[in-house]
Parts: structure tokens; sequence; C-alpha cells
């Protein structure tokens, strides 16, 4: 009896870690989640900031002024083929490569 249960430790051991190891992954992925919502929340205010300052130009140009600025920097085309293919964070790389911001 006592071989038997000898036998099973590392057995029972194998077990609870494949249990623990499944909690761990569930962790885990909670934290990838967040910690893409905190990057895809970090790219939509560098993109903002773009957009802020083409209201400042709005608000002290005019919105034509505003309007051929944006399209000469950023062109709407553009714009949405980068947003539609890589998000808000490849938006927010693409002003970062182009010193847009």
């Amino acid at each position: 009896m006592l071989h038997t249960l000898a036998g099973t430790a590392p057995l029972l051991v194998l077990a609870v870690g494949l249990l623990a190891g499944g909690s761990v992954r569930a962790q885990l992925a909670v934290d990838n989640s967040t910690a893409a919502q905190r990057a895809q929340e970090a790219c939509r205010t560098e993109v903002s900031k773009f957009e802020e300052a083409i209201g400042f130009i709005r608000r002290s140009q005019g919105n034509q002024a505003a309007a051929d600025l944006k399209e000469k920097l950023l062109p709407a085309r553009l714009e949405s083929e980068i947003l539609f293919k890589e998000g808000y964070c490849g938006l927010a790389r693409h002003i970062r490569e182009k010193k847009l911001r």
C-alpha cells in the first residue's frame, strides 16, 4: 500500500501543477489583454494629440487652412488605410515616423 501511494505522489504533483498552470495561463491572458488595452489607449492618445494640433490650426487659421494642412501632412486616404490595416497604433507609428507630432 505504501508503495502504491509513493507511486501516485508524482502524479498528484503533476495534476496539481497542471491545474495551477491553467490558472496561471488564464492570469497571463488577462494581463496580456490589459497590457494590450493600455497600449491601444496610449496609441489613441498619441493620435489625439495630432488631432488637437489640427484643431488648434482650425481655431486660429480657419477650417480650410486646417483641412489643407492635415491633407498635406496625412492624406485622408492614407489615414483610412492605416487605421483599417494597423489600427490606432499603426497610425501613431506613422505620425511618429513622419515627425507629425
